[in-house]
């Protein structure tokens, strides 16, 4: 087998930490095992990651970067920021699909951890969304599609909360016959809208 460059090494680690976390837990994956599954040594795993907290806030930061980029993609040639959210929302549990690990992961750490620099990391991940959702909101208040009396970040929490709940429950039960996070995502949309 070839010898990986840097980068590419450091994103086969990151890939291959993201399904183990995925799969047996942040607490229980050891960075030994990490390295046994990614072909490498612990010490080539330690050239690139300083500890196994490393890697995680390496995993949890492509998933920001990712999210926010396929977001900014599929909503590039949408104006109207209403749209914009209904937009995310249609594609939505595409992308969880997509992210799946790398979900539960984020969603594991988040129930059980109570390292800071975990704990640190996961909220700089959603205070991204939430400063994404708050620029779309308020350029929908500056417009007049949304509402000027509603606190642009707790609209924006709405949102979060919204997508976060569909993504827990549907990637560990399954998507549910009666609930659509479209049509939820909508009527949040809705209340934001002036009468």
């Amino acid at each position: 087998m070839p010898r990986l460059k840097a980068p590419q090494r450091r994103s086969q680690l990151i890939e291959t930490a993201t399904k183990l976390f995925a799969r047996s837990g942040y607490a229980s994956t050891t960075t030994a095992a990490i390295a046994e599954a990614a072909g490498v040594t612990e010490p080539v795993l330690y050239r690139h990651f300083q500890s196994k907290q490393d890697l995680f806030i390496a995993i949890t930061r492509k998933m920001s970067d990712d999210t926010l980029r396929e977001w900014q993609s599929i909503i590039g040639n949408i104006d109207d920021p209403a749209e914009q959210i209904r937009t995310i929302a249609v594609e939505f549990p595409a992308h969880i699909k997509r992210m799946e690990d790398a979900y539960h992961v984020l969603h594991g750490a988040l129930a059980t951890s109570r390292e800071k620099k975990v704990l640190t990391v996961i909220k700089d991940h959603y205070d991204q969304f939430e400063k994404f959702f708050v620029g779309m909101i308020k350029k929908g208040q500056d417009r007049g599609v949304f509402r000027k009396d509603v606190e642009p970040i707790m609209a924006s929490w709405q949102l979060i909360n919204m997508g976060l709940g569909y993504a827990l429950i549907a990637l560990n039960l399954g998507r549910f016959e009666h609930f659509s996070v479209e049509e939820s995502i909508g009527f949040i949309v809705e209340g934001l809208r002036p009468d």
